[in-house]
């Protein structure tokens, strides 16, 4: 692995921790609003799915996994062909995802901490999967 690779991995690895930290924070029971009406800092259970979509029991948790295995596959994969781009677009879809999974694990629900606009509930984890999908739409194969 090349110097610019070990980089990414840092920087996802701490995006990781980052988002670790800031969930055990809105657990702890911290609040602060940012800018009044748009953005706040505050603990919301999220017991859905992506975008609180009500969906739970077995088969999200078999989906769940089987995503995340999927995806773990496909960034070692893009890895070992040398292909660290993708891996790393892979990778940091599957760093987010870990972190949002853990969570479910750990206490039923996903920690979300970010409030937008007093509706949408988001923690870094959810960005980091955005962004890793978005880096795959605009720099993957274009088959």
């Amino acid at each position: 692995m090349q110097h610019r690779e070990r980089v990414w991995v840092a920087v996802f690895l701490a995006l990781f921790l980052i988002d670790r930290l800031l969930k055990r924070v809105a657990l702890s029971g911290v609040e602060a609003e940012f800018v009044p009406g748009v953005a706040s800092f505050e603990l919301f259970r999220n017991p859905g799915i992506a975008f609180s979509l009500p969906f739970s029991g077995p088969l999200v948790w078999i989906l769940s996994v089987g995503i995340l295995a999927a995806v773990s596959l496909m960034a070692a994969k893009e890895f070992r062909a040398r292909r660290y781009g993708l891996a790393g677009a892979f990778g940091l879809f599957v760093f987010g995802a870990c972190s949002n999974l853990f969570d479910r694990v750990t206490y039923g629900f996903t920690v979300d901490y970010l409030i937008l606009f007093g509706r949408s509930a988001v923690n870094l984890a959810d960005g980091m999967i955005v962004a890793g999908a978005l880096w795959l739409v605009l720099k993957g194969p274009k088959k």
